[in-house]
Formats: C-alpha cells, structure tokens, sequence
C-alpha cells in the first residue's frame, strides 16, 4: 500500500521556495525560465513580486512549512501513542516552538496563540486566554497522519480540536476518505465527481465548477483566491487534482499558481501519491 505523508511531505517541500507568493501572473512568467520546484526562498523574488510573505528566510531545500513539521512531530508522537490526548498534541507543538525551543521558522497563529495562553498560565496571569479557531489547513494534519498509521477519523478530529472547531474539516475527512478508496478502482477525476455528493452542501457549486471550468486559472479569478482558508484551497485542491495528469504535474502546477501552495501540496500529494509515482529524485531533496 502506498503511504500518505510522504506525498504530502514532498509536495510541501517542493513548493517552498515561491511559497506565500500571491502574485500568479509574476510566477507564470518564472516558470517559463526556471523550474519553480525545490527552490531555496529568494528575498529578491519575494520583493519583485511585490505580494508576497517572506516567511521562511532560512529554509533550505528540503524543508518543510511549519504544518509539515507538525506533521512529522505528531506521526512521531502519535506512533509511539496512538492514545495521545489533545491536550498532549498542544503540548508537544509547545515545546517545540517556544522561546528556546528546536524550532526554527515561522509560527503561524494558532502557535503564537498557544504561546501565549500557555504563558499565562506559567505566570498566573489575569487575562483570558486566547480563542484558537484556524481555518487555515492544520486541522488537516492530524487526518494525514492518523491515516498513515491506520487510526479512526474520530481520534484525528479529536487532535484537530486542538487548534479548531470548523466542521469542514471532519466533514473532508470523510470526503477524503472516500476519493482514498475510490482511486482504486476508477480514475481520479471520477472518484473527485463522485464525492461533491458526500462533501458540505455549501462547497457543492465551487466544487463542482472547480471540475468543470476550462482551466485552474479562470477558476481562480472567476471563484476563489489562492489564500489559506479552507472554503478556498479546498476547491483550488480539487481544480488542481482534476486538471492535471500526474503527481509531478499537479504539485508544478500548484507552485506556480502560488499563494498557500505548500500547506495545500500536502492535500494534493498525499491524494496524487496514490495513483501516481512521486519523481525519485524529488523524494531525495526531502530531508529527515
């Protein structure tokens, strides 16, 4: 049986080097004189498109995105306790992100909210906690990782309470699961027409344009934006899983169209993985 993480790790890394480049026209013009994958971050190419986030300066290539650490910490973790607690996963990032911690690289919100409210408690402070509520991908992980170990959907939305509370992504669990199953047996475009029927009635129409619409790019411009939340990469996942034709192609696409292109690789590798062979030389470039 073919594995998830490693698709999904891959394709994070693969996308680091123009990852948070919210500027689409800029990267198509790039990625007609150099390959966009496995790139090192390049400040003055952040700076020439103008839009973008240089929020990893010390990457090199092969790293990860801080969701992709956390994918390794929590497989780590999770392997030797398939029993850890939510409150054990918080714990765990903790330790690794706080001042003084292994960690180097940018924190997203949800860590620097858990920074915070854990030092309130350290310091006995008067303040009220911070509301922890992301929209953006990490409820993903615990999925990812509870399905490379063989665990229940319940135990991974358990841990992805940890940091959320949107019903999207049980929900997507169970979609997922069911384009897993179904690529066994037909091609991927079908099994992602099959499970629009299973997905939130909510993200039925943007779903089922993401199919249909002639390219990934006039979808981009006519219905969602290549940002963070869910509401948008799951759809620009889909475009992008259906306009393509293989793992390599899919995860060079996603790059060049840019924006949240590393955390929302690890959808899209994790699923192509299963129906097509990741480049040998690209699984080399990712490190530990």
């Amino acid at each position: 049986m073919k594995k998830y993480l490693e698709g999904a790790l891959v394709a994070n890394a693969a996308a680091m080097g123009f990852n948070w480049v919210y500027n689409m026209p800029y990267l198509e013009r790039l990625a007609k004189t150099e390959h966009l994958v496995f790139q090192k971050a390049d400040p003055s190419k952040y700076q020439r498109a103008r839009k973008a986030v240089f929020a990893y300066p010390f990457a090199e290539i092969g790293d990860v995105s801080f969701q992709g650490e956390i994918a390794k910490w929590l497989y780590h973790a999770l392997k030797e306790n398939p029993d850890l607690t939510q409150e054990a996963y918080q714990q765990l990032i903790y330790e690794k992100i706080k001042p003084g911690g292994e960690y180097r690289g940018w924190v997203e919100s949800f860590g620097k909210k858990l920074i915070f409210n854990q030092m309130i408690r350290d310091f006995e402070l008067e303040q009220e906690p911070l509301r922890i509520n992301d929209d953006q991908l990490v409820g993903f992980i615990p999925y990812l990782v509870t399905k490379e170990l063989g665990l229940a959907n319940h135990k991974a939305w358990e841990l992805a309470q940890a940091f959320t509370d949107l019903e999207e992504y049980p929900a997507f669990f169970e979609v997922f699961d069911q384009i897993f199953e179904d690529v066994k047996t037909m091609p991927l475009k079908d099994a992602l027409q099959k499970s629009i029927a299973v997905a939130p009635k909510q993200y039925g129409f943007k779903l089922t344009m993401a199919l249909t619409m002639d390219d990934v790019k006039s979808f981009i411009l006519q219905l969602v934006n290549t940002s963070c939340p869910v509401k948008y990469a799951i759809p620009l996942t889909y475009a992008i899983l259906a306009h393509t034709t293989s793992y390599q192609e899919a995860v060079e696409l996603n790059t060049q169209i840019g924006g949240a292109s590393a955390d929302r690789a690890m959808l899209i590798g994790a699923i192509y993985s299963q129906v097509s062979d990741i480049p040998e030389a690209w699984k080399k470039h990712l490190k530990a």
